[in-house]
């Protein structure tokens, strides 16, 4: 096989596995953040409803 078929070659799979690991990446980022989001909303709701039940 001549070198350039070769590095074209793996070229293609290298791009091909950082597509699919960017992906990945992304899917588990967002369902971290979607918690992160989650737990900073329910804190700010008990903090919110604290205050109110104190002010009182």
């Amino acid at each position: 096989m001549p070198l350039k078929q070769i590095t074209k070659e793996v070229g293609e799979v290298l791009g091909v596995n950082s597509v699919i690991l960017s992906v990945t990446t992304f899917t588990n980022l967002e369902l971290f953040l979607k918690i992160i989001l989650l737990l900073v909303t329910i804190v700010y709701t008990v903090d919110k409803w604290w205050y109110h039940k104190k002010k009182r």
